[in-house]
C-alpha cells in the first residue's frame, strides 16, 4: 500500500470511529484506538530476521473494560513500507495500576500474540503502558512490550514491541480529564 492510500485508510478508521458510537453495546464499556508502533531486535537476532528495526503503521486496537481494574484487548499491528514484512496479532488483559476513572492510567498487561516476520509464532506478551486522557472521550496511550517467542521456526525472535497513538472511549463517564480532580 502506498503512502497516499495509507493515509486515506488512517482517515477512514478515524472517521469510522467517530461515526460508530451508537452503534456499541449499552454498557459503553468499549474503546478503539490507532497507533504507531516500532518493532526492536537484539543486534544479533536482527541479522538472522533482515533488520532490528521495523515501524507499523497503523496499529488497530479494541478493548472492552471489564471491571475491577481489569481490561481485555484485541490489537493488530503491520508494517508498511518496510523491507520486512511483520504482521502481529496479539490478545492481552491489563490491569489498571491506579483508580481507573482517574486522568492518568498507567497499566500492567499480559498476554500472547501471533508474529508473521519469515515464520510464524506464537509470543507471551509482558509489558506496561499507560493513557492520559485529554478529553472526556479521548485519550494519549503509550505502551511497551516484550514478546518472548515461544512457538515457531527458527527465524522468530524475542523482540520488544513499542507504540504510541490515540484512544476513543465509548464511556465518558469513566474518564477524567487532565484538568478535572
Amino acid at each position: 500500500m502506498n503512502k497516499p492510500n495509507s493515509i486515506k485508510f488512517c482517515a477512514f478508521l478515524l472517521l469510522f470511529n467517530v461515526l460508530s458510537i451508537n452503534a456499541q453495546d449499552f454498557n459503553e464499556k468499549w474503546g478503539i484506538g490507532l497507533n504507531s508502533a516500532s518493532v526492536l531486535y537484539s543486534a544479533e537476532d536482527g541479522t538472522t530476521v533482515g533488520g532490528r528495526y521495523i515501524a507499523t503503521v497503523p496499529g488497530i486496537s479494541i478493548s472492552r473494560y471489564l471491571g475491577n481494574k481489569m481490561t481485555i484487548s484485541v490489537m493488530f499491528s503491520n508494517s508498511m513500507n518496510d523491507t520486512q514484512q511483520y504482521f502481529s496479532s496479539d490478545f492481552n488483559l491489563s490491569y489498571d495500576i491506579f483508580n481507573p476513572d482517574s486522568f492518568l492510567r498507567p497499566y500492567l498487561l499480559g498476554g500472547v500474540g501471533v508474529v508473521n516476520l519469515l515464520d510464524t509464532g506464537l509470543t507471551l506478551n509482558v509489558g506496561g503502558g499507560g493513557t492520559l486522557w485529554i478529553a472526556n472521550n479521548i485519550g494519549l496511550n503509550a505502551q511497551l512490550i516484550y514478546k518472548v517467542s515461544t512457538i515457531g521456526g527458527e527465524l522468530q525472535k524475542s523482540h520488544i514491541f513499542g507504540s504510541a497513538g490515540i484512544v476513543y472511549s465509548f464511556s465518558p463517564s469513566r474518564n477524567k480529564r487532565l484538568w478535572e480532580k
